[in-house]
């Protein structure tokens, strides 16, 4: 019999007590783990009232497995559509949707073997930084994507179409493109035709066309705002997309002053700036675009590490310091003193 001490009984009912005691184990574990707001401890039985009670609402959410104790975390903007679809047999069934491993689960064990914890409320702007949270945070089995990517049901703010409608303007398809398009488009001269993609190849398209987040932090790693995909950013600061991809893989500091990472430093980093489209976004990007001439910063401390002087390349400090150029270099890779100066390409943080 399952030893776990389950704090949140009132979720349950009699009418549960056919579940056997390790089912009982893996669901409580899991809400301990998360305390969400609401749990339907059968998916199938509990299907009207969940419905009934996500109308029109916006969150988090996490599929548990009774059988296995496996889970899945999801978002949506409606919370009840995105429960109907995992209701409807034909949904889980469409090519489309069967190759995912929580309708694969679904299709196997029945969605009575199911549990429902809604984890959340959030609002559209934070929906996938609260997903990412939780799936770094819980590395549920059934996620293929260890950050949280959704926007289905999505509606942009008028600013927001505004700006994609700016960035689309200025895309040009070479002439291999082209061609490329238009074979796609002739039924089997298509090599696609009529099969799918692996999910491994799937996922590592997904990488290619950088359809990830990019958080934007300061040089003091501060979370700033947080970018839908690479390309969006990169179109906004007059970048392109590997420049930016080579900064995620190496942790180095973007024109002095910024990082890009995939998934946030610290999981409870919440951005300054809620929304990607909004003006004080704007004005950060205006001073991306105006830092374009820095490419390597060197900060200069004394050696009690205290903070002298940000200058914007090595350039600029062997002319105020009258420093060698390759000295300066040399000493911020070793982060070492040199007369009474630590000079350093990132800033020392405690």
């Amino acid at each position: 019999m399952c030893e776990c001490i389950f704090e949140y009984l009132d979720y349950f009912s009699i009418e549960d007590s056919h579940y056997r005691d390790w089912s009982i184990c893996f669901l409580s574990t899991v809400v301990e783990q998360i305390k969400p707001i609401k749990v339907y401890n059968n998916f199938k039985e509990n299907r009207l009232q969940l419905i009934k009670d996500q109308k029109d609402k916006t969150g988090v959410y996490c599929l548990v497995n009774l059988i296995n104790g496996k889970i899945y975390i999801g978002s949506s903007v409606n919370l009840a559509v995105r429960m109907r679809n995992y209701l409807n047999t034909t949904f889980l069934k469409n090519k489309k949707n069967n190759n995912m491993p929580i309708v694969t689960a679904f299709l196997k064990y029945g969605q009575d073997n199911f549990a429902v914890l809604i984890v959340e409320y959030i609002n559209i702007e934070n929906l996938t930084v609260r997903e990412t949270h939780y799936i770094t945070q819980l590395l549920p089995y059934y996620n293929v994507l260890k950050q949280g990517y959704s926007s289905i049901g999505y509606k942009h703010t008028e600013a927001t179409k505004q700006m994609l409608s700016e960035l689309a303007k200025n895309k040009i398809h070479s002439d291999k493109t082209k061609a490329l398009i238009s074979r796609a488009l002739v039924g089997e001269n298509n090599p696609f035709y009529n099969k799918n993609h692996s999910i491994e190849s799937k996922l590592r398209m997904i990488e290619a066309n950088s359809a990830y987040s990019v958080y934007i932090y300061n040089s003091f790693r501060k979370l700033l705002v947080i970018f839908p995909s690479v390309r969006t950013l990169a179109k906004l600061i007059n970048s392109n997309d590997s420049t930016i991809i080579n900064y995620i893989k190496n942790g180095t500091m973007f024109r002095g002053e910024w990082y890009f990472t995939k998934i946030p430093f610290n999981l409870t980093d919440s951005p300054l700036i809620s929304n990607w489209s909004s003006k004080e976004s704007n004005n950060l990007i205006l001073e991306i675009i105006n830092n374009s001439h820095i490419k390597k910063a060197i900060f200069v401390y004394n050696t009690n590490k205290e903070f002298i002087y940000k200058f914007e390349g090595v350039t600029h400090a062997q002319k105020e310091l009258n420093i060698n150029h390759d000295i300066i270099k040399k000493y911020a890779l070793l982060n070492t003193p040199y007369k009474g100066y630590i000079f350093s390409n990132e800033r020392l943080i405690d």
